[in-house]
């Protein structure tokens, strides 16, 4: 490791918390949790209505702390935030190089993967920090507007329910993790900022699409290759946060990670050998 590594990484950390992309991802941790609560608290004890083989029963809305944080959870990680991380990665990477101020630490007496290094790791903060954040607003306003968590059908103790919420909010930091790397190896494809971004929004509607056609062949095709091909698309790695209802996959877990090492491989290989005018 080199001697000025953590010199960096300071400088690292300050650009990235200091740019748009990183305070407005702080406050879109507050802002969406706010919004996903005020919403639920709206439509708590409201009538629903469903229909099964014909029969139609009726119901009411009711969230509980746990319940509240699934649908926190899963607005975190639907859009707003992930384009947020996104952008952000490709400001230290290829909009750094569009403002030719890459080229002043890459002259520098040190190996370049230190240099991506230390972006990723002030970009890990940042999707940290975002993660806490929403954390803390989600149990301090969940608490506050539908109280403790109720009984969990599957698990004894209502306080697991809400240990295994809590745990899913932190996982969001692996599928974080995953997208930032991903997000840092088009960057070394791709010079400028818009570019990246789209690109990994096609490259992750095109997965999609994937994904929803190979479930569709595992049902009505009966085909159970499909099934286990579906395991390898972006959308599952991305989502490993959300098994915390039953139990975690390991295989899953070892598929992110993998997906996680390949990407940082093609990114420092990229990276190492690209021209920066």
């Amino acid at each position: 490791m080199p001697r000025q590594f953590f010199a960096m990484l300071r400088v690292e950390l300050l650009k990235v918390f200091s740019r748009f992309s990183g305070w407005a991802t702080l406050l879109m941790a507050i802002f969406v949790p706010l919004v996903t609560l005020g919403f639920l608290h709206l439509i708590n004890g409201s009538a629903t209505t469903s229909t099964v083989q014909g029969h139609t029963s009726m119901g009411l809305n009711s969230f509980d702390l746990v319940s509240a944080m699934k649908w926190c959870m899963r607005s975190r990680n639907v859009l707003l935030l992930p384009l947020l991380l996104t952008l952000a990665t490709a400001l230290s990477v290829s909009g750094e190089r569009s403002e030719r101020t890459l080229r002043e630490l890459l002259v520098r007496p040190v190996p370049r993967w230190s240099v991506l290094a230390a972006k990723q790791l002030a970009l890990w903060a940042l999707s940290a920090t975002s993660i806490v954040v929403s954390l803390a607003t989600t149990l301090a306003v969940g608490y506050w507007l539908f109280g403790g968590p109720a009984m969990d059908q599957s698990v004894a103790d209502p306080d697991e329910s809400l240990n295994r919420a809590i745990l899913g909010f932190l996982l969001c930091f692996v599928s974080d993790v995953a997208l930032i790397g991903l997000a840092t190896a088009l960057a070394t494809f791709v010079s400028s900022v818009g570019g990246v971004v789209i690109a990994l929004a096609f490259t992750l509607i095109l997965d999609l699409f994937g994904y929803a056609l190979l479930n569709l062949l595992a049902m009505v095709g009966n085909m159970s290759w499909a099934g286990t091909a579906s395991h390898y698309t972006l959308v599952s790695l991305l989502t490993v946060w959300d098994h915390w209802m039953d139990e975690f996959n390991p295989v899953q877990f070892a598929e992110v990670f993998g997906f996680i090492a390949l990407v940082w491989a093609i990114g420092i290989a990229r990276f190492s050998r690209t021209d920066v005018p």
